[in-house]
């Protein structure tokens, strides 16, 4: 592992030292910080610094978008791999993170850890720490219960969405209206308290991995 180039984006100083700090166990001759900014500033480094393989990114506030801010940043370096920190405890807000492209998830900084991170996710690999991955596996345990407790009828439903099929040709596969379908749908989403085809399909990619 070579000419690591490593970007800190950060809003909290005991944060960035803590990031700095995990940093020292890499030979200098190996890794090379290429800019320390805070999530405001970033938009006007952006044409004078070097891109980074990593970047250490710190989700500190609520109020702050971690998803647009991840965007972002591969909007201007498609190719880096971004590790954040971040205090979430929902598993929705986690899943964003993800979908939009974070590579390594941390509840926390563990300095003796983070080096350990960095080489899996420049590897090609990914890392989520253990705070987070219970959150994943509880929610994974609770979406195959809420699964299971479909009836057999809107397991139908369900198979035929995952199967690519429109309102019409549903109703033509099981011999009811459109009406029914969607009657049945609307249990469906009541049940799984979400909104959408989208979530449910989301839901039965998640429930089968």
């Amino acid at each position: 592992m070579n000419g690591i180039k490593i970007g800190i984006m950060c809003n909290r100083e005991f944060i960035r030292k803590a990031f700095i700090a995990s940093l020292v166990v890499f030979q200098e001759k190996i890794i090379e910080i290429v800019f320390e900014t805070t999530i405001e500033a970033f938009q006007t480094l952006v044409p004078h610094i070097s891109r980074p393989d990593i970047l250490l990114l710190d989700i500190d506030s609520p109020d702050i978008s971690g998803t647009e801010v991840i965007k972002k940043v591969l909007s201007s370096y498609p190719d880096c791999s971004i590790i954040l920190v971040s205090d979430i405890d929902d598993k929705d807000t986690l899943l964003k993170y993800i979908h939009a492209g974070a590579r390594g998830c941390l509840k926390k900084v563990n300095q003796h850890k983070l080096p350990t991170v960095i080489s899996a996710v420049m590897d090609g690999g990914c890392y989520i720490s253990p705070a987070y991955t219970k959150l994943l596996f509880d929610h994974v345990l609770c979406t195959r219960k809420q699964l299971s407790e479909l009836s057999y009828r809107e397991q139908q439903m369900v198979d035929a969405l995952v199967d690519g099929l429109s309102y019409k040709l549903i109703a033509y596969r099981h011999n009811i209206s459109i009406d029914t379908v969607r009657f049945y749908l609307k249990k469906i989403y009541r049940k799984l308290n979400i909104n959408s085809k989208g979530e449910l399909l989301a839901m039965m990619r998640l429930s089968s991995n």
